[in-house]
């Protein structure tokens, strides 16, 4: 059987802060079943490249690539644990 995996970051318009930030989700869908987790980092929506899920900002997109590695590592260990 052959597992899908697949990670997204977004961002919420909808719940935005008085400073004009916004926080920076992920949501994690493997087998169709999903889950959105917060990753701790905010962005102006201004900042937000919704096609690279990607900010301007090169320390804050350093973080998302760090926490993108974590994610597929955790991942993988879970596979190699319980199998596919």
């Amino acid at each position: 059987m052959r597992s899908t995996f697949k990670i997204l970051f977004y961002i919420n318009r909808q719940k935005t802060k008085a400073d004009g930030k916004t926080g920076i989700l992920c949501r994690i869908t493997i087998d169709g079943k999903s889950a959105a987790i917060s990753t701790g980092e905010e962005c102006k929506p201004s900042e937000w490249n919704a096609k690279q899920g990607l900010t301007k900002d090169r320390k804050i997109n350093q973080r998302l690539h760090e926490f993108r590695k974590f994610v597929e590592k955790t991942y993988r260990d879970i596979l190699t644990r319980d199998g596919v």
